[in-house]
């Protein structure tokens, strides 16, 4: 009886450890895990974002990440992103050739990023998680337009909170983001300035051993030289995430519902039936797969 009670609690901590390794169950929302100490991790993800309020637009974004846990509650990371666009009269608010001139197609190198994630609190041992993000950005091209920077200055800032339930069966989690970046385009002499403001909210359930389904949704808020308020954007979206003991995957797929303003076409007539589709898209999918060493 003492055996199968031993095979039983080491079966909740195998559990438990592969819901702590740093993997993600959603596709934009972070929990407070992190990679144990000295456990590195490969992650390769890839988001398809298409549809917008005129023309066609179509875009691919790979981003290759190396996770190291440093310790068990800090975790630093290096990002490889690149960028495939085919865009054909797709309104951009920073395109110099407007609406009607945007075309590009082609593979771009758009930047190398950082990222730091120290867990202050465990969901696990705490009875909640929390941990602060920072994610210096290095970028080469825009992400919606393809333009190439003369220069860029960026990071993106987190607080990420979460709660279990269920014996860890139904997670919560939250994210407040703060992006900022200061930008210039080739040719250009000014740097424009922008402040995203960004809440994401997650919510898995464990219906089967190593298998994940969840709902998430992200609201996105755009400030011009950080105080001019541009737009405000909404996603929302299932998930499904499955984890093995070295390797999980996670496929994601958000949806834009409502977006204000709505933009206007060449005519100046309204179009986007309450969708902000003139930068943002509306329809995201994203893969991500990742193996533990």
């Amino acid at each position: 009886m003492k055996r199968v009670w031993v095979a039983a609690a080491l079966a909740v901590a195998c559990d438990v450890s592969i819901c702590t390794a740093g993997e993600s169950l959603f596709s934009r929302v972070y929990t407070t895990d992190t990679e144990p100490a000295g456990r590195i991790e490969v992650e390769q993800l890839v988001r398809n974002r298409s549809g917008r309020s005129m023309g066609t637009y179509n875009a691919l974004d790979y981003r290759t990440e190396i996770e190291l846990g440093v310790t068990d509650n800090f975790q630093a990371a290096l990002y490889i992103n690149n960028l495939t666009m085919h865009a054909k009269g797709a309104p951009d608010d920073d395109d110099p050739l407007g609406a009607t001139g945007f075309h590009r197609t082609g593979t771009y190198f758009q930047g190398v990023t950082m990222e730091f994630i120290y867990r202050l609190f465990s969901p696990y041992k705490d009875g909640f998680g929390l941990a602060f993000y920072l994610e210096p950005e290095f970028a080469m091209r825009d992400l919606h337009n393809g333009l190439a920077y003369n220069k860029s200055i960026g990071g993106e800032y987190r607080l990420i909170f979460q709660k279990n339930f269920l014996d860890d069966q139904l997670i919560f989690t939250y994210n407040l983001v703060l992006e900022t970046e200061g930008i210039r385009f080739k040719g250009e002499k000014a740097y424009a300035g922008e402040l995203d403001l960004n809440h994401e909210v997650g919510l898995a359930y464990r219906f089967a051993p190593n298998w994940f389904a969840g709902l998430e949704a992200r609201n996105h808020n755009e400030y011009g030289q950080f105080a001019n308020f541009e737009h405000s954007v909404f996603w929302a979206g299932p998930s499904i995430h499955y984890a093995g003991e070295r390797f999980w995957a996670t496929l994601g797929y958000l949806r834009q519902v409502y977006g204000a303003p709505n933009g206007i076409d060449e005519n100046g007539t309204p179009v986007g039936h309450r969708l902000f589709l003139r930068s943002h898209e509306r329809n995201e999918i994203t893969l991500k797969v990742a193996y533990t060493f």
